[in-house]
């Protein structure tokens, strides 16, 4: 075999072997230190898109989880304060009931109104200042998901739940303050038990001129605010600091189906608005009461049994995607994590060729002296 000075081919694939060796340690130092097989796209770049869309979905997931947490609470907040609501409009009605004995006279009917007064008052306050947050009014018509022209879409709120757009948990919170009830009592009608039928909350034409001259329509009988049920003003100052009706554009009932100021909200007697209650002042009153309870007690507990089938559903929906989230992750886990024993084994091959190759190298680099040596000896 030739000699050769200028050219140490051994020593060039010792220098070769020795690189490869190290590059490979460095890698197998990188995967153990980090525990991913894929730190890089140059590791596998296939596998590094599978992971990155496995990672959007389980952190979507994760944080779907979360508002649905948030959206049980919320409706755990309405749903807490209309159980108050219930037990106000149970008491209104069993005073109703007492109200149409003919055992009582003016002055005991006096005395019941001042009471249902008082819980139509507190029934207001309730629908006004309950809060989700502090910031979000759950029981006074005011939440809504935004249509493209800026207005309420109703009432419903949609709840993100998915990792996706559109994966939503829809769920309604209508008005349920006392005007709104009252509102709802006057869209929805009155079924009459004897016929079957509604008793419509129309206003009369008389009512109608009479209130748009300025007339009280409460103080007049010959102009009643609505038919079969009468409607009774409270005064002023009963309702102080609750600036629900304290604003004369005050609106009514349910955003989006195009309902102004009904009978139940009066602005025409000044700055503030009026709040009326039920009237059960009279036998008749309290008869016509007691069909518009009912009608306003369905429709509140139509509204929590909303509330709890949509919190069974978000239950559901944190349960099935916690089990999707374990089975992503564990998918994911396949693709980009490093098994420690295997790369544990590839570390020490690799770094026992790390070793000989230098070693060889050391020689390959003292073969140059054999050709000395022979310079030395001539």
């Amino acid at each position: 075999m030739a000699l050769y000075v200028n050219t140490n081919t051994s020593s060039l694939r010792a220098q070769n072997a020795l690189a490869k060796a190290t590059s490979k340690l460095t890698g197998s130092y990188e995967k153990l230190s980090t525990g991913k097989r894929i730190n890089s796209a140059k590791d596998d770049a296939a596998g590094l898109q599978i992971a990155s869309r496995m990672t959007s979905q389980i952190n979507g997931l994760t944080q779907g989880n979360r508002n649905a947490n948030d959206g049980i609470s919320m409706c755990q907040v309405a749903e807490g304060a209309t159980e108050e609501i219930t037990n106000m409009l149970q008491r209104m009605r069993t005073l109703a009931i007492q109200s149409a004995n003919g055992t009582n006279a003016d002055s005991e009917r006096d005395a019941i109104q001042q009471e249902v007064n008082q819980l139509s008052l507190e029934i207001q306050r309730i629908g006004e200042q309950t809060t989700f947050g502090g910031t979000l009014h759950v029981l006074n018509g005011s939440i809504g998901t935004v249509k493209a022209d800026g207005t309420l879409d109703d009432t419903f709120t949609k709840f993100q739940v998915g990792s996706h757009s559109d994966q939503t948990v829809t769920a309604t919170f209508s008005d349920l303050t006392f005007a709104g009830l009252l509102n709802y009592a006057q869209q929805d009608g009155v079924i009459d038990p004897a016929t079957g039928d509604k008793i419509a909350f129309a206003q009369s034409a008389t009512h109608t001129a009479a209130k748009a001259a300025g007339a009280d329509p409460v103080a007049n009988p010959a102009t009643p605010a609505i038919q079969n049920v009468v409607l009774k003003k409270i005064d002023d100052e009963d309702h102080d600091g609750l600036t629900g009706w304290n604003k004369g554009d005050m609106k009514v009932g349910h955003p989006g189906k195009g309902n102004t100021k009904k009978d139940i909200i009066d602005s025409t007697g000044g700055k503030d608005g009026k709040l009326f209650a039920i009237s059960m002042t009279s036998h008749a009153n309290a008869e016509a009461a007691i069909k518009c309870l009912d009608v306003m007690i369905n429709h509140v507990d139509s509204e929590r049994a909303q509330w709890g089938a949509v919190e069974n559903r978000l239950s559901s929906t944190i349960s099935n995607q916690s089990n999707t989230i374990t089975n992503v992750s564990d998918a994911r886990s396949r693709i980009e994590d490093v098994d420690f024993a295997a790369e544990t084994a590839q570390l020490t091959q690799q770094n026992v060729i790390q070793q000989a190759a230098s070693s060889v190298l050391t020689q390959a680099n003292s073969s140059t002296q054999i050709a000395l040596s022979l310079l030395q000896g001539g």
